[in-house]
């Protein structure tokens, strides 16, 4: 599509007879410089210390999965706007593409504009650094570092007059949206759903580093809705498990009938004890007519016995 802006970007020059560019603020302020090497310089920049983050991460196949889904909707977006309205380019020096625009390649095309591929890369791996960089001084210090050379990099984009200023604003309204809508979509349709979770939790559903203590994986799963093998926590499939094990196997009834009802009911499982099937959860049972869930755990400051409240329900 950017040889399909390139293209039509010509038309305007031959309509023109000169090769005109857009007024610009920032053009105003920002004198010109001829160095276009210096913005795949700082794509290198960004683009090196977040792999090496990545590399590093706890579950860096969550990382890259968000970095990929997040580039990959924005560089859609962008698909869809750089043919769309053709303006001519603000760098004198730029090349128009001829020919086929399938097979035909120039490195500096005109008319590549709407929006800013390269500061796109640059927002992405700073947002990578916001949501995952280590919680510590030296991950906010490094954080801190990243979106300097974010800001950066996009004044060095607008100096070498590889896009108007506009181009730049767009990446950096599209990609944290692209960023966050990932991971508003991967929270709901697929963590909450118990899908894909080797990427979510590789070590065990609910960890999130190898630090976090039992108490700390127990809240997340039961924010999270899942037990601990990632299955969808089913409160009445799991009391009637319970049941089934008081009673040998066999239930009344009564709970037969509201067993069929359950679409994840176990109706050919058969529990040996109680606390079999309740292995790394957080319920227990109290007597025969009720479960106790134990929730609302204090991550920080959680001690056995004393920052956990027990719920029962008839």
């Amino acid at each position: 599509m950017a040889n399909v802006a390139s293209q039509r970007s010509k038309l305007i020059e031959d309509a023109l007879g000169i090769r005109y560019t857009l007024p610009d603020v920032f053009f105003e302020f920002i004198g010109m410089l001829e160095m276009l090497w210096m913005t795949d310089m700082f794509d290198a920049l960004m683009f090196v210390p977040t792999a090496l983050l990545v590399i590093s991460h706890e579950r860096p196949w969550r990382v890259v999965s968000r970095l990929l889904l997040a580039w990959g909707l924005a560089s859609l977006i962008r698909i869809t706007t750089v043919a769309i309205t053709s303006v001519p380019d603000p760098r004198p020096s730029c090349q128009y593409v001829e020919g086929n625009v399938f097979t035909a390649f120039t490195l500096h095309r005109c008319g590549d504009a709407i929006y800013s591929g390269h500061t796109l890369i640059f927002v992405v791996c700073a947002m990578v650094w916001t949501s995952f960089a280590p919680k510590n001084l030296v991950g906010r210090v490094l954080t801190t570092c990243a979106w300097g050379l974010c800001i950066a990099g996009s004044l060095i984009v607008i100096a070498n007059r590889a896009h108007y200023t506009i181009d730049v604003l767009l990446a950096w309204y599209i990609a944290p949206g692209a960023w966050y809508t990932v991971a508003w979509f991967w929270y709901w349709h697929v963590t909450k759903k118990g899908r894909l979770l080797r990427i979510e939790f590789p070590v065990e559903v609910g960890r999130h580093r190898d630090k976090d203590t039992p108490e700390m994986c127990q809240h997340r799963r039961v924010q999270l809705g899942l037990m601990r093998d990632g299955t969808p926590y089913d409160p009445v499939a799991m009391y009637l498990n319970i049941m089934r094990g008081e009673e040998g196997g066999e239930l009344s009834p009564a709970l037969e009938e509201r067993e069929c009802s359950i679409p994840n009911a176990p109706i050919n499982e058969k529990s040996s004890s109680p606390e079999a099937d309740l292995s790394g959860s957080s319920v227990g049972l109290k007597d025969e007519s009720c479960i106790v869930i134990s929730e609302d755990f204090d991550a920080d400051d959680h001690q056995p016995g004393s920052s956990s409240r027990d719920r029962s329900q008839p």
